[in-house]
């Protein structure tokens, strides 16, 4: 009797024996790839619900097709005869980027496919809105993080920019970087990719995705992210979901002057003292310098109208901070707890991101990861 167990889309039921083989096969690497270690037939067997003879088939394609190794034995003690093969997935058969491509800076990671890190790469720029500066920086960042690597194996590249993106991944406006986009800079970043695929997305939300992988966001249903420093973003999870909108705006309320947004960038480097920047600021004020704390909270004051309203909108039960005030994201936090709670019906825990300065990096590497696991792997 045919056995099948699909790990599929909308439980996609397969009607031939190479339709069978095949789900069955993708329900083994799916598990396989639920933890770090290696399995015998007979525990895969018993896991998934498949007959012995169904698994070793399975296993037998996977390692064909690349996805799967054989590993070493485990010894068992006392037990005499020839010990049971293991399997494991072959997190090395591929890599992905993820990379926060933002206007002052760079920071770009490769990983292998459970998401390890294998290379970091951060460059700070005093400001890459400069079409031709930020191409040349993106090639240099990504030669780094693919040196010495197989360019077969590189699966997928995606990068967090600051610009409204839609639903197809094209990047609809950018009010940051105008210049990337009439310069063609997207198109010519895809050209470094010539055997893998490319992706674009915009960096809140991809702070967001890598905060409900791996941070504040875990178990929340409804959540609202934000983006603070010179540059200045908001995404929702609501219902679990990432919320993108009908366009890929949502959450876009920079550029509306009730917000108080559109020129609180450049109120907070006017405030930053001479021979200093922000990067030092932030820092010192993570340290409970007086004067730095004093520019952090004006940046709140500076802020809170807009967080007010997107606390209205989406009633979160935890907004996290981000962005380049981490460094002193609790001044930040407290600044702005006090002066937007007495403006609202229910108070609302306003926290630090526990994923840290590379959640934009990481989103992407998620974006990527989950590329792999769909296109390349057929997984859900």
């Amino acid at each position: 009797m045919d056995e099948t167990v699909s790990t599929l889309p909308n439980a996609v039921v397969g009607s031939t024996p190479g339709m069978l083989r095949l789900i069955n096969s993708r329900a083994i690497l799916d598990e396989l790839f639920r933890g770090d270690g290696s399995h015998t037939v007979s525990e895969l067997s018993r896991t998934v619900g498949l007959s012995r003879p169904t698994v070793e088939a399975a296993l037998g394609d996977l390692v064909e097709e690349g996805w799967v190794t054989e590993a070493e034995a485990i010894a068992t003690p006392n037990k005499a005869g020839r010990r049971a093969k293991r399997f494991r997935a072959d997190a090395a058969a591929g890599s992905v980027l993820g990379v926060d491509l933002g206007l002052h800076g760079i920071v770009g990671l490769r990983s292998d496919l459970r998401g390890n890190q294998l290379a970091r790469v951060e460059e700070v720029y005093t400001d890459l809105a400069s079409a031709e500066q930020a191409w040349e920086s993106v090639q240099d960042v990504v030669r780094r993080l693919v040196d010495g690597t197989d360019p077969s194996k590189l699966l997928a590249a995606t990068f967090g920019v600051p610009a409204v993106v839609d639903r197809s991944g094209e990047i609809d406006y950018t009010v940051a970087v105008p210049q990337w986009v009439e310069r063609r800079v997207p198109g010519r970043i895809g050209d470094l990719f010539p055997d893998s695929a490319t992706f674009f997305d915009n960096d809140a939300k991809l702070a967001a995705t890598a905060e409900s992988m791996w941070g504040r966001f875990r178990g929340v249903r409804d959540g609202l992210s934000l983006v603070m420093g010179r540059q200045i973003g908001a995404a929702f999870i609501v219902d679990g979901s990432l919320a993108r909108g009908a366009r890929g705006a949502a959450g876009e309320t920079g550029g509306l002057a009730e917000t108080g947004w559109p020129g609180a960038p450049a109120r907070l480097e006017a405030r930053i003292p001479s021979g200093s920047d922000v990067e030092s600021v932030m820092a010192a004020a993570g340290h409970g310098d007086a004067e730095a704390v004093a520019v952090v909270r004006a940046l709140a004051e500076d802020v809170a109208p807009g967080v007010v309203q997107l606390i209205a909108t989406i009633d979160p039960e935890v907004v996290v901070v981000g962005g380049e005030v981490l460094p002193a994201a609790d001044a930040f936090c407290a600044a702005l707890t006090e002066v937007v709670t007495p403006q609202l019906r229910h108070p609302v825990e306003i926290v630090p991101s526990t994923v840290g300065r590379d959640a934009v990096a990481r989103g992407a590497l998620a974006r990527s990861l989950t590329h792999v696991r769909t296109s390349h792997m057929g997984l859900g």
